[in-house]
């Protein structure tokens, strides 16, 4: 019998393989017999799907970037890390990059092999995304032509070669270094963040004490054990998570064990290599690959999902939710402030 992906799982492939599509369709789109989107820097003239900008509406440029940051803003306080998740360019490469990979691996032997597939995979990928990232700045028509008549411009040619380079690099090699340590916003976004801000947790009451059992003992309530006391889980949790502070947790029959296997899904499932038992992740980017794998788990044993789920702090806690809140406020004030302007220049 054919199993069928879950919904969520479904909606988290849809997405980003919706949004890589859509940048290699962009500079392919018409409108009116012109390119619809191009920035074309030497004839100072921006076509934007039937919209034209000149220099001197570089203001509308600057008001368009500042709602966007706006909206960015509100969206991170009401829903989390979505753009890092789901959005983000690195997010979407890497994720294409990571399963070239994996689908090499699983499929080609001996490993030398997979290895050369999965990097003339990768630098194909990346010179063509170099050629799509040019092509929104230079007609993309001629310059795809020009690949076969070597008829580049020297900037053009560094252009693509410089941006498919760091696509390569970026997306095979660097991955969560990227977001960690050079991308601003991976900085600032917990800073918009709030208890109400869903963003992904483990129920250490219900997981702990983790660890390997034989199939067909059952979930806690299925044998009555009941959840932990906070306090008790989270020191579980701890010791776990730090061996060298606390020392080796205390080994526990398979009958008061936790619903956590100890299995590892989720921080194999991880792009950032995190472990979402540790505690909370700043550098998480709420991607949920780690829930899609934790609940594969949990349904193959037969033990109810949600182990790590997306959710809020106050959520969790079981404490009401907020509507009056002082960031998402904010950003909705300047945004409506910011289109109100926009609307009367016009």
């Amino acid at each position: 019998m054919t199993q069928v992906a879950p919904p969520a799982l479904r909606w988290r492939a849809v997405v980003p393989a919706s949004l890589l599509v859509l940048f290699y369709a962009l500079p392919w789109m018409r409108w009116d017999g012109r390119q619809a989107l191009l920035f074309d820097l030497p004839a100072r003239r921006f076509d934007l799907f039937g919209l034209t900008l000149w220099p001197q509406d570089v203001g509308v440029l600057f008001g368009a970037v500042a709602v966007l940051t706006c909206t960015l803003v509100l969206l991170t306080t009401l829903a989390g890390r979505v753009w890092c998740g789901y959005a983000c360019p690195q997010t979407l490469w890497s994720g294409l990059f990571r399963w070239i990979e994996r689908s090499a691996a699983r499929r080609l032997r001996p490993p030398a092999l997979a290895s050369l597939v999965k990097h003339l995979a990768w630098a194909g990928i990346a010179l063509w995304t170099g050629i799509t990232f040019v092509g929104l700045f230079s007609p993309i028509q001629p310059l795809v032509a020009g690949v076969w008549t070597a008829r580049w411009s020297g900037w053009e040619t560094f252009w693509v070669l410089f941006y498919a380079t760091a696509a390569w690099a970026n997306a095979g090699f660097l991955r969560e270094q990227v977001c960690i340590d050079l991308c601003p916003y991976a900085r600032v976004a917990p800073l918009l963040c709030d208890a109400d801000t869903p963003q992904i947790c483990y129920d250490a009451c219900r997981a702990e004490p983790r660890g390997h059992r034989e199939r067909g003992q059952g979930s806690v309530r299925q044998r009555g054990r009941g959840l932990l006391d906070p306090t008790s889980a989270s020191d579980y949790a701890f010791r776990a998570a730090h061996p060298a502070l606390a020392g080796p947790p205390p080994r526990f029959a398979a009958d008061r064990l936790g619903d956590c296997l100890d299995c590892g899904a989720c921080v194999q499932a991880c792009p950032m290599q995190l472990d979402v038992r540790a505690g909370p992740q700043p550098d998480c980017i709420a991607c949920g690959a780690c829930v899609d794998a934790c609940d594969a788990q949990m349904r193959a044993w037969q033990f109810p999902t949600g182990l790590v789920k997306l959710a809020s702090e106050n959520a969790v806690k079981g404490r009401p939710r907020r509507w009056l809140r002082p960031r998402a406020l904010a950003a909705l004030l300047s945004l409506i402030a910011l289109l109100g302007v926009g609307l009367h220049s016009l």
